[in-house]
């Protein structure tokens, strides 16, 4: 029996190919989405788990609150063994430093890594096993390293890296002592290699190993079972409160969970970055619009297969007169619904197969190698797939087999209220999820544009950057003339760092409006005299930095008009030659800046202060654009000439601002995507329930034709009945839609205006997509020769 229902059903898909290739393609791309969204979700709420004693470890964070806000910062070097030596119910702690460094091996090969300090602990609180090399010992002394298995096959080929050198930053040696498997991609820090901390804190800056209010340090703990982290939290305050606790400044710490910290930590980090965050609004979005993309699927399904049942109706009353019974012709049509929705689940195997590669670089991360990576989330698709057969082919079913055989065999039939009511809620419903991705996306772009566009309030195209990590030649004026001497440069500047990129918080004292010394932690450059002019940073008040006064070398500042406002002046004239101090040095403001964009457009202009001098490590040249190969030669050639031993590395300032935004330019192909999905699946239910009403008004369309209308007017006629359809829609979907992207927007300081010209424009995207649709439908319909229309009734 069962294999003349398959046979049956197979008959059936093959006389009436449009409907099986029209809820195939349905199914295929709903089942497919529920894939990636559930590959996604897994993944990002997979992070750290694979650790070993990941229930038991946590990150120390400090929250430095000031007058001008709070400031998210990590911990200092020295608390992290204060800690373990103090309290007892921690295990083991670690600490690790984010950055980069310039590697080179001995044939030349150089490479800009991202690394970590790393505390020798560091492999007793997280699992990364060590393929090569002892873990108690591999991080023990200054200069010692640790490779990522892809790290070592870059620099070492197959031979065997232990106790081989590489050469960092042209200068110093360090020594392999372990190779590690590469860390897994859901780790919240995932460098390439780990350099041992003594390196950084005994050898190149002891100042940072006993300061306590130096807070860039990631601080891990290891807690003991029994162990409580609230009590705890209050034991290291208290003995923060011993070091540093100030009247003018609150140093809060907590203690987050590890599976808490990717995605409800704040990024807190340095010069080099933070660790990654992830974002709980990207599940919730994507687990969504996966429900949505099924639902849609099975609304669909429910729509053809009530749609193509005229064409069926005849052979369920011969299968009643025959003397079938009503559930036999229930388990015929479920039969046709469970077995499209299995086929349907091998061919989205092979879209997914096809389409992960680009899922993978969407999503920005390597979130699965194959899709037979996961078995077991293949069987939860599976199993999906069968349910969808089931749910989509119970209606259809129980409505098919209701026929009455008389009717059905003479063609007449009745279509209930019910019915059509419900079918026309199912077209709605789609277009409402369709109308508001519509209006996401178009919002999302704008905001995007906006943040890409608008004024900044510096200069940042034909210009690119060196990083030549503190070496004091390149920052010296004979490396800078022979620069600007080349030909296709016309200007150079040094600097501590760059829009876009993270810059120190320092502790700054300037004398406020009521005349107090006030202490405030404010962004800091550090810049040599043509940083302000090359950047295009207009000054308002005052002068700029100039060599020709000797003061501006170590007692002149300037400040921008959020420090201003900051220290309660009204007219940025007025902080003119007001005292300051900062990092040992004592002066007067000499100028004000107008506000510019140095971080993104998430974040308000913080308060910001330049001297010259200092350790600086950018050096930024303005190039032509159009010599601009003939130009990067020029500079490589010169660069080898005056400091041979330290490899070039530079990128462009506008890539470098530009990337901060990677996030929100994958959120929008991420919207355009779904968009696509969402309206060609509305599209098809609209398909469906067209032509489920043209079968039904064949005879009307028949007449009307021979009563002298013309099959535009017919097609006019009926698309316009579909449009209110859509206006219901728009109804629900305008103020939904208003209040998912106002949500959205608060993430960013400044942000685009939910104008109502964006949701008009989404209605007309939609109503145009729908138009076509539907007007295809019934033109086709409508030049149907009249008298065959007569005829078939």
């Amino acid at each position: 029996m069962s294999n003349n229902y398959i046979k049956t059903t197979l008959k059936y898909f093959n006389s009436q190919k449009t409907f099986f290739i029209v809820n195939l393609i349905g199914l295929t791309t709903g089942l497919a989405v529920c894939y990636f969204a559930f590959l996604y979700v897994k993944f990002e709420l997979s992070y750290d788990s694979f650790h070993e004693n990941a229930e038991n470890i946590y990150r120390l964070v400090t929250d430095v609150k000031t007058s001008n806000g709070t400031d998210y910062r990590g911990t200092s070097a020295p608390i992290g063994p204060a800690i373990q030596e103090a309290f007892p119910e921690v295990e083991s702690a670690t600490r690790f430093l984010l950055d980069y460094l310039i590697i080179q091996n001995e044939k030349g090969v150089t490479s800009e890594e991202k690394i970590a300090y790393a505390d020798s602990t560091l492999f007793s609180v997280f699992t990364f096993p060590l393929t090569n090399g002892n873990p108690s010992r591999a991080l023990n002394a200054p200069f010692n390293v640790v490779l990522s298995e892809t790290c070592a096959a870059k620099y070492f080929g197959t031979d065997n890296p232990i106790g081989k050198t590489l050469l960092i930053n042209g200068k110093d040696k360090i020594y392999i002592t372990g190779v590690m498997k590469d860390m897994p991609y859901n780790s919240h820090f995932r460098v390439e290699m780990l350099v041992s901390l003594s390196t950084l804190l005994n050898m190149w800056n002891p100042s940072m190993k006993n300061n306590w209010k130096s807070l860039r340090f990631n601080t891990y703990l290891l807690l003991h079972n029994n162990a409580d982290p609230n009590s705890l939290n209050h034991k290291i305050e208290g003995l923060i409160r011993d070091h540093i606790e100030k009247k003018e400044t609150k140093y809060i710490t907590s203690i987050e969970p590890l599976n808490w910290v990717y995605l409800h930590g704040k990024p807190r980090g340095h010069r080099a970055g933070s660790v990654v965050t992830g974002n709980i609004n990207n599940i919730y979005i994507f687990s969504l619009v996966a429900f949505f993309v099924l639902i849609i699927a099975s609304m669909n399904f429910i729509n053809l297969s009530t749609a193509f049942s005229i064409r069926r109706a005849k052979e369920t009353g011969v299968r009643k007169v025959l003397g079938a019974s009503r559930m036999g012709l229930v388990l015929q049509f479920m039969t046709d619904s469970v077995l499209l929705s299995i086929i349907a689940f091998f061919f989205s195997l092979g879209l997914i197969i096809f389409l992960l590669p680009f899922f993978n670089q969407i999503s920005g991360k390597v979130i699965s190698f194959g899709v037979f990576e996961h078995p077991n989330y293949l069987g939860i698709l599976f199993v999906i797939s069968i349910i969808i057969g089931i749910l989509s082919g119970i209606y259809p079913a129980f409505y098919l087999s209701g026929f009455q055989p008389i009717s059905s065999l003479k063609g007449r039939f009745d279509f209930s209220k019910e019915g059509i009511r419900l079918r026309k809620i199912l077209v709605t419903s789609q277009f409402l999820i369709s109308y508001i991705l519509i209006v996401a996306t178009i919002v999302v772009f704008r905001q995007l544009h906006f943040m890409q566009n608008k004024e900044l309030g510096f200069r940042k195209d034909h210009m690119i950057a060196i990083d030549f990590q503190f070496d004091s030649r390149a920052s010296s004026e004979f490396t800078k003339r022979q620069m600007k001497n080349l030909p296709g440069v016309s200007s150079v500047s040094t600097s501590s760092s760059l829009p876009g990129k993270p810059s120190h918080t320092l502790k700054t004292k300037i004398e406020n409006v009521v005349g107090e010394f006030e202490e405030s932690y404010f962004d800091a450059y550090f810049a040599d005299y043509n940083f302000i002019e090359q950047y295009d940073i207009k000054v308002i008040a005052g002068r700029p930095f100039s060599n020709q006064y000797t003061t501006d070398l170590k007692n002149s500042m300037i400040i921008n008009e959020a420090a201003v406002k900051h220290l309660g002046y009204d007219n940025p004239n007025d902080v003119l030659g007001k005292p300051y101090a900062q990092l040992g040095r004592d002066g007067i403001i000499i100028g004000v800046i107008k506000n510019f964009h140095f971080h993104s457009f998430r974040d308000e202009v913080r308060p910001l202060t330049f001297q010259i001098g200092g350790i600086l490590t950018f050096m930024t040249l303005s190039v032509s654009e159009s010599s601009l190969p003939a130009t990067l030669s020029m500079i490589e050639d010169k660069w080898k000439e005056i400091i041979p031993d330290v490899p070039l590395t530079y990128f462009f300032t506008d890539d470098a601002y530009n990337s901060q935004y990677d996030s929100e330019r994958r959120f929008g192909q991420l919207c355009i995507v779904f968009v696509t999905i969402a309206i060609i699946l509305a599209c098809l239910g609209l398909f469906g329930l067209s032509t489920f009403n043209m079968m039904q008004r064949t005879k009307e369309i028949g007449i009307r034709k021979f009563l002298g209308s013309s099959a535009l007017n017919i097609a006019m006629l009926f698309t316009k009945e579909f449009f209110f359809l859509i206006a219901i829609a728009f109804l629900p979907g305008i103020p939904l839609a208003w209040l998912a992207m106002n949500q959205w927007l608060q993430d960013f300081a400044y942000r685009v205006d939910l104008s109502f010209w964006i949701f008009i424009l989404a209605g007309i995207i939609l109503s145009l997509i729908a138009f076509m649709t539907i007007f295809t439908q019934t033109i086709r319909t409508a030049n149907t020769d009249p008298v065959k229309s007569l005829k078939s009734e």
